[in-house]
């Protein structure tokens, strides 16, 4: 006698639907979930840039009014924009710095996908490719573990595990297009400061905030009098601010 299944049969055939949507999502399958952590990763760093430009906008706007303004303002306006200016840098930071934490944690999120993704391949016999993986020092122990132990038992199809490996890459292929013309002796500072010192583009945003933090600091110290104290006071005697303005240094 053929047992039934106590489920109706719509039932059943949601629970198969279910089964086969987990594992074609991020959840369910590795390769959607590299998929997603390229996708947050790339989302990251255009918003980086969307947000990082308007603050630069309104900056530049705050400078340019400052500018105009050829110090002839009154003190109360040009300390005004020299606050609103500070609290802006402040920001800037601030959202630069949080950027880069997301774009961190995506990264990390897809090194781990990547390596999961490689080893079960090379297991599998499979070809695997690695992009975000080279370098083992920003994978976890436990990942930089399993790298070490394929490697002990595969010494023929080796996962490169090696901090530097792309910068050598980075550099030879720099050399091979490096002309010996004048043009290419002229860019050898191109090469040494920079590309190899590998700058980080997201946390330059970072360091433009704290410049322009710097200078908004400095222009509201000099829109306020306080006795016994002048900024100028802090330079060395052998410094002299000047005005740019010909003719108005006595």
């Amino acid at each position: 006698m053929k047992l039934k299944s106590s489920l109706p049969w719509k039932d059943r055939l949601h629970m198969r639907q279910s089964k086969e949507d987990l594992q074609d999502n991020a959840v369910g399958s590795r390769a959607r979930g590299l998929e997603l952590d390229l996708h947050l990763r790339e989302f990251e760093i255009n918003q980086l840039t969307q947000r990082n430009n308007f603050f630069m906008i309104f900056q530049g706007v705050l400078i340019a009014g400052l500018v105009q303004s050829h110090g002839a303002a009154a003190p109360v306006v040009t300390f005004s924009m020299s606050l609103l200016g500070v609290a802006t840098s402040l920001l800037q930071i601030g959202m630069a710095g949080g950027a880069k934490y997301w774009q961190s944690r995506w990264e990390a999120s897809t090194r781990s996908s990547e390596i999961a993704i490689v080893l079960d391949h090379l297991r599998r016999g499979k070809l695997a490719v690695q992009t975000f993986t080279h370098d083992s020092t920003v994978l976890t122990p436990e990942e930089q573990a399993a790298i070490a132990e394929w490697n002990a038992l595969h010494p023929d199809d080796l996962i490169i595990a090696d901090k530097d490996f792309i910068h050598r890459v980075v550099l030879a292929d720099i050399d091979a297009n490096s002309s010996k013309s004048l043009r290419g002796r002229a860019d050898w500072w191109v090469k040494r400061w920079a590309i190899e010192p590998k700058w980080s583009v997201s946390r330059i945003p970072i360091w433009m905030g704290a410049a322009l933090l710097v200078f908004w600091l400095l222009i509201a110290l000099h829109s306020i009098r306080i006795e016994g104290l002048h900024p100028n006071s802090f330079l060395p005697t052998w410094i002299e601010l000047v005005p740019l303005q010909a003719g108005s240094h006595e």
